[in-house]
């Protein structure tokens, strides 16, 4: 050490007198540890201006090291000394005994390994350490030591303030382990933890979940509709959405059995809490929807009814049905249970199997099997008033919409297209634009309730997605794949939620907002569809060849509710650390 005086060996005195060092270490080695009396052991002053500074580096987590330093080191025996004179020899007897404060010569402090801090320099009149020619010189365990067997006297200043300092740096890093383990637990949390993350990380993870729950649920349905629930309940983004949908519609919808001919139409009032369907008899048949998504039979109707093909109004008091003898019916079901006719709509020259109503305009469109389209003026239901018969098509009428303010007709047939008409002026009908793309019939189309999109499915396996904004000039925005039979049956959910049925019984829902929408199956049917109906509440309704109804809904926080009536659907606090590990753990039924 620059400006440090070397010690030569230093030889034991024959006197009984020795330090409690030597005492306390007793023979061994090279013999016993020795200490010089302090009147007889000379002084080295270092000069303050190179003393070497202390730096403290504790790690982290570890319990700092006491403020004593570890003890000397015995000094060399003589010249011959592998170390040479002044440097210490290495340790020949039994490990020393814990030096005081509790930390000894190999820098345990309590059982634990820490990194031993530097020693520091000796405070004048304390006897010399032995030098290590490293710059590091040893010094004697407890601080400052008087005489032998005599009591320790009070640290030099200099050594008070190193104290103090190691102290205070001690107390530092106590505060910063005790903040690297508290803020994990703030970040994850436990019960309502989810709520502490940030709305867009909480919008990230329920992302992750949803899609883990999409990668799992062709081989595992189970773990994947309980991802869904979670992603739910961290946060109702889209994706967690399309989750529930997926995982939750087929199993929590009510069917309602076959009890006699199958259904020819089928619609549900725009609140949903009715149901209307005509069967192949002309019968009228209306149930309530409970808050369950359950129906309760409220009329059958009678063999005079002769409907074919049903829709509500916009206020779901007023339907209309088509007719085998006429072209159809307006009925008043404000009390379900008593239905009554209202007026009849006059001939149509051949059965009317296809309707549409826009209640904006009170305006009726009615399709026979004769491929000819009727227009009505219901604006008094009791007294409708034909408007106008468009007839000279080129095939049957397949499908058959109006857009929701009644000013586009858009009729779907045989030959791979889709009409569209201006029909604000309903006594002069104007074809406005074509819709083309289809490889064959088109079976059914539907308007999105803004009307600026068209959805139509046709026998190639195919939806497409038009934008209608400009009915003049329509533009096939997405072809749709992935159905093994032909389209059967379209209809909008929302403006960004499309349902399809194929011929072989599969339903389909798609989320038209993604940038490639899945094809997301829902469960299948006993046969074709013969019909589908939606609700603004998120019901579903569908109708099967075999005369069974399925009732269900695509309203997420519905879906959850009727999920968590289960009370094994919500995922444990097992189950959701391994099936979704790092998000915070949240009651997926909560609430």
């Amino acid at each position: 050490m620059p400006g440090a005086t070397r010690l030569p060996g230093l030889a034991a005195p024959s006197g009984p007198a020795v330090g409690r060092e030597a005492q306390r270490r007793g023979a061994g080695g090279d013999g016993p540890a020795t200490q010089m009396p302090r009147a007889q052991m000379p002084r080295t002053q270092m000069p303050r201006t190179q003393m070497p500074r202390t730096q403290l580096s504790p790690p982290p987590f570890a319990a700092p090291p006491l403020v004593g330093s570890r003890p000397a080191a015995p000094p060399a025996s003589g010249p011959g000394s592998p170390t040479g004179p002044g440097r210490p020899g290495p340790a020949s007897g039994p490990p020393p005994p814990p030096a005081a404060g509790g930390q000894n010569a190999t820098g345990t402090v309590e059982g634990l390994n820490v990194a031993r801090l530097p020693a520091l320099a000796p405070p004048p009149g304390a006897a010399a350490p032995a030098a290590t020619g490293t710059g590091d010189p040893a010094v004697p365990a407890g601080g400052q030591a008087g005489p032998a067997g005599g009591p320790v006297g009070p640290p030099a200043p200099g050594r008070d303030r190193r104290r103090r300092r190691v102290v205070m740096l001690a107390g530092a890093v106590a505060l910063l382990a005790a903040a690297a383990v508290a803020v994990p637990l703030v970040v994850l949390g436990d019960d309502g933890g989810s709520a502490r993350l940030g709305a867009d990380e909480r919008a990230a993870a329920s992302t992750r979940l949803a899609a883990d729950a999409a990668a799992r649920r062709a081989q595992d349905p189970h773990s994947a509709a309980k991802l869904a629930l979670a992603a739910y309940a961290v946060s109702p983004t889209a994706a967690a959405r399309d989750a529930l949908i997926a995982s939750f519609t087929r199993s929590t919808a009510t069917q309602v059995a076959a009890a006699g001919p199958a259904y020819s139409g089928l619609a549900l009032s725009p609140d949903g809490a009715v149901l209307a369907g005509t069967d192949d008899t002309g019968r009228l048949h209306l149930w309530r929807v409970d808050a369950q998504g359950r129906p309760t039979v409220a009329a059958e109707g009678s063999d005079g009814d002769h409907a074919a093909g049903v829709v509500f109004d916009s206020s779901g008091r007023t339907l209309a049905t088509g007719g085998a003898t006429d072209a159809g019916r307006l009925w008043d079901v404000t009390d379900p249970a008593r239905p009554h006719a209202l007026g009849s709509l006059g001939t149509q020259a051949t059965p009317v199997h296809q309707l549409a109503l826009s209640s904006h305009a009170h305006l009726l469109a009615t399709a026979g099997v004769d491929w000819s389209v009727g227009l009505w003026d219901v604006t008094d239901p009791s007294r409708p008033v034909s408007l106008q018969l468009l007839i000279g098509r080129a095939g049957p009428v397949t499908g058959m919409a109006l857009r929701p303010d009644g000013a586009v007709l858009a009729i779907a047939g045989v030959g791979g297209t889709v009409q569209l008409w201006d029909v604000r002026d309903a006594r002069h009908p104007q074809q406005t634009g074509t819709v083309s793309g289809h490889a064959g019939a088109v079976n059914s189309v539907a308007f999105s309730p803004d009307g600026t999109l068209l959805a139509s499915g046709g026998d190639d396996r195919t939806l497409q997605v038009a934008d209608v904004t400009d009915p003049a000039h329509p533009r096939v925005t997405r072809r749709l794949t992935g159905h093994g039979a032909p389209v059967a049956a379209v209809a909008f959910a929302g403006r960004e939620q499309l349902l399809s049925a194929d011929a072989g019984g599969t339903v389909v829902y798609w989320n038209l907002a993604a940038a490639a929408p899945a094809f997301t199956s829902l469960g299948a049917l006993d046969g074709a569809p013969r019909a589908m109906t939606t609700a603004d509440n998120g019901a579903v309704g569908l109708t099967a060849e075999r005369g069974t109804i399925l009732l269900g809904t695509l309203e997420p926080q519905r879906l959850r509710r009727l999920a968590c009536a289960d009370p094994a659907a919500a995922p444990s606090r097992a189950e959701w650390a391994s099936l979704a590990p790092g998000v915070p753990y949240t009651d997926a039924c909560a609430g």
